[in-house]
């Protein structure tokens, strides 16, 4: 046997070795494959039928009619939608924007030289361990008319109490302070990393130039953190959009519908009035814009990344 055939022989070889190790590969992922898809694919299938459907229970069972575009029609003549959904859109963008800065503050005092960054960092992070209906308790107690510390202590120094939760141009407010309260370290513990993995050479050479904090700050880390900050955004705006928890349990979407948001007009739609068909339009009302609002925020970070690197 020459030289050549027993290097085609090895190649043959190996080509089946890494066909077979492919097909091991592929034989354990596909039971996740399948569980994946089976938890998401196919309730969002469902969820598009409905949507399009008028439910009845006929003879024991659920009985899906087709009805065109009724709930749709129905879901954007609705009143309660677009105040549900303009109370998701505050919550979002003012919540998702102050979590950023205290985040990125907290990420840069931590990531400097500072004693106790350990204990720092731990005090930081507790309130993101704690599950929402706890930290929604916790709120509730804190804030309340009668009985909270916080109004206790305006009464001690002869201010009136306020009406937190039970006050329409407040209770949002207070929201969206409790959720800024307990999502903030999530900002914080990504951009901590993002900071941590920026070479010190770059910030270094950029100082022994002359170059004052602010310059660093603007040439030098934001560009490198651009990564990290993608991710903290998205990851936080998708949860955003989905608050529930807290609002079940300070407000229940009151007083009125002052803080009702969509998920839970969603919820109300499908599982206590159980219009399911109508709360199935409605939840893909929410999913809509958080795909378009993603969309956007992506080209945008795309061109700035674009023009820092140009």
């Amino acid at each position: 046997m020459s030289v050549h055939d027993v290097a085609n022989a090895k190649k043959r070889k190996q080509r089946a070795t890494g066909f077979s190790e492919q097909r091991t590969g592929r034989a354990f992922l596909a039971p996740t494959v399948i569980i994946l898809l089976a938890l998401t694919i196919l309730p969002f299938l469902l969820t598009i039928i409905l949507s399009f459907s008028r439910v009845t229970f006929e003879g024991g069972g659920i009985q899906l009619h087709f009805a065109g575009l009724a709930n749709w029609s129905r879901l954007f003549a609705d009143e309660r939608l677009w105040n549900a959904f303009s109370n998701t859109l505050i919550l979002v963008v003012f919540g998702v924007s102050v979590q950023f800065l205290i985040g990125l503050g907290l990420a840069l005092l931590v990531n400097g030289k500072i004693k106790g960054q350990g204990f720092f960092k731990v005090l930081f992070l507790l309130p993101m361990l704690l599950a929402p209906i706890s930290v929604g308790y916790m709120g509730r107690m804190m804030f309340d008319y009668g009985r909270s510390p916080i109004n206790d202590f305006l009464n001690r120094v002869g201010l009136e109490p306020i009406g937190w939760l039970i006050s329409g141009d407040v209770a949002l407010l207070t929201i969206l302070l409790t959720d800024t309260w307990q999502w903030t370290p999530v900002m914080f513990l990504i951009l901590l990393v993002g900071l941590q993995a920026i070479p010190k050479e770059y910030v270094e050479a950029a100082s022994i130039d002359g170059a004052t904090g602010w310059q660093l700050f603007r040439h030098i880390t934001l560009p490198l953190l651009a990564s990290a900050v993608l991710v903290a955004i998205l990851f936080r705006t998708v949860e955003a959009f989905k608050v529930v928890d807290i609002i079940v349990i300070m407000t229940g979407g009151g007083p009125g519908l002052g803080t009702e948001s969509m998920t839970l007009f969603a919820y109300i739609a499908g599982l206590r009035i159980f219009d399911i068909a109508y709360g199935a339009a409605i939840s893909l009302t929410l999913f809509i814009p958080v795909l378009l609002g993603i969309g956007v925020f992506l080209a945008v970070a795309r061109r700035y990344r674009a023009s820092t690197s140009g």
